[in-house]
């Protein structure tokens, strides 16, 4: 019985690595390619015109199709591209999909699982585009953690997908990027956004090779980017540094404000900068806000003792102003004992 099972166990291995040939050997003959790719917002729509694009330029793509999940009646803006490009459009979840209707799969921002029996249909797989540079900051908001934790490196990643699972698959290349110290949430995304385009065609260009030799993710050094909602704008001075709190602003700048409350009001911070001249003030306390006439900004005290600086501020329910007319208005004829006022 036991010489049964190995021989059986050597059959079966002599045949994967027979049919692994043999599609390296088809794949390697074939000269163009039918892809599929996945994807519904604006970091994916660049992806996609840069491979139409290179789909025009070269005879390496021979079909190219879209699947978006957008569940609205309003056509999305990389619904509408496809429309004029005359490129085929599909809806998630796939239906009626067959094996090998397509050779790849390639997946930017699509946001869902790819389960076991979707990723058997494509013969070399399924490519995902990933903004950071694997296995850090695996999950839904890797360029959000990126600017959150102050990284100065951060970088591309294109790898293989596993199925039923996030960001782990081998990875097949990736592209390092420096974090410049002010650069903010959409400049970043859109940097890397270019870069993970151009390494997605460049794996389209050397197919079937380009797939061969990935290499397992690392162990060590995992970290994870979770979903964000709303409340990850609100400041804790308390709790804060001055860096963390203008990495907060970077990482989060085109999707909240961030938010903290003056008069038991809510007040939202807009254009936040740290002073190069931003000296220690070990005497008031976290959340003291005070105006600086040199720079012309409203400039609050955090945990570590140093300010932040804002340009213009909004408390809710009125207009967004500028720092000056906030201490016109709500500084200027406070009474000394209460000019520094707090916030919370």
């Amino acid at each position: 019985m036991t010489c049964r099972v190995y021989n059986l166990s050597h059959i079966l291995f002599k045949f994967i690595i027979r049919e692994n040939i043999r599609n390296i050997r088809y794949f390697s003959n074939k000269k163009s390619y039918n892809v599929l790719f996945f994807g519904s917002d604006n970091i994916a729509l660049g992806s996609l015109k840069r491979v139409n694009e290179f789909r025009k330029e070269e005879s390496k793509i021979d079909r190219l199709s879209l699947v978006t999940a957008n569940t609205s009646l309003n056509k999305s803006a990389i619904e509408k591209y496809a429309h004029t490009e005359n490129i085929n459009t599909l809806q998630w979840p796939l239906q009626r999909l067959h094996i090998g209707e397509y050779d790849i799969g390639l997946i930017v921002a699509f946001g869902h699982l790819i389960k076991d029996d979707l990723l058997k249909k494509f013969p070399l797989g399924m490519v995902n585009v990933h903004p950071s540079l694997l296995p850090r900051w695996r999950g839904a908001a890797p360029i959000i953690y990126t600017l959150l934790h102050g990284d100065q490196i951060t970088g591309v990643t294109l790898m293989k997908i596993k199925p039923n699972i996030f960001d782990v698959g081998e990875i097949i290349s990736q592209e390092e990027v420096a974090v410049s110290n002010d650069i903010k949430l959409p400049e970043l995304t859109e940097q890397l956004s270019t870069i993970g385009a151009e390494m997605l065609v460049d794996c389209l260009r050397h197919l079937p090779h380009s797939l061969e030799n990935a290499q397992p993710q690392s162990n060590e050094g995992v970290t994870y980017a979770k979903k964000i909602n709303k409340s990850i704008c609100e400041v804790k001075w308390s709790e804060m540094s001055a860096i963390q709190v203008y990495n907060l602003y970077r990482a989060i700048y085109g999707l909240y404000s961030l938010k903290t409350k003056f008069r038991d009001k809510e007040m939202k911070l807009f254009n936040a900068f740290l002073d190069d001249n931003n000296e220690v003030e070990p005497n008031s306390p976290p959340g003291t806000l005070q105006y600086c006439e040199r720079t012309k900004s409203l400039r609050i005290l955090c945990r570590d003792r140093r300010y932040i600086n804002f340009k213009s501020i909004r408390i809710v329910g009125k207009k967004e102003i500028t720092a000056l007319d906030f201490f016109n208005g709500y500084i200027k004829n406070v009474s000394l004992n209460k000019e520094n006022l707090m916030v919370c």
